[in-house]
């Protein structure tokens, strides 16, 4: 795994989140998935290692990683033992990181399977609604653009 620690997500489209209507387990998935991703969102993780961390059974989590691809949040395209997170939904070093992944040419965008638009509030029965988890911790204020975007290279 990178020891570079990827800490810079897109809000809005972690807003838009509950429009996916995922399961609980997929969501739970999810979560391991975006702790243990290296910057542009890779994850090595195994479907076993998913089901004995969570306490589930290989074939719930198969189900629960099929409908994250089904709702395009990863991608279909990945060889065994890895994951990858849609590059919108992804964390990276910063975000001129995010822009410079997003924007190369050779960075794969597949599309999102869910609506993207209005924002609906997560469901009733979500665990995390009335926790005191706070997403978006500085108060909706946009990050700082930086004046130039540098000339960086992922290594993949």
């Amino acid at each position: 795994m990178s020891s570079t620690i990827a800490g810079f997500r897109d809000p809005q489209m972690y807003e838009v989140l509950p429009n996916a209507c995922l399961s609980s387990t997929a969501r739970d998935i999810f979560d391991v998935l975006t702790a243990r991703q290296e910057p542009g969102g890779l994850v090595h993780i195994r479907q076993q290692e998913l089901a004995e961390r969570l306490g589930l059974s290989q074939s719930a989590v198969s189900r629960a990683i099929g409908q994250l691809r089904d709702k395009g949040i990863i991608s279909e395209r990945q060889r065994k033992g890895t994951l990858l997170i849609h590059p919108l939904l992804a964390s990276y070093e910063s975000l001129a990181h995010m822009i410079n992944h997003i924007e190369a040419p050779d960075t794969h965008v597949w599309p999102i399977n869910f609506p993207v638009g209005d924002i609906r509030p997560p469901r009733v029965r979500d665990g995390r609604t009335g926790t005191d988890f706070d997403p978006d911790p500085d108060g909706g204020e946009d990050a700082p653009a930086p004046d130039v975007r540098p000339a960086l290279r992922l290594a993949g």
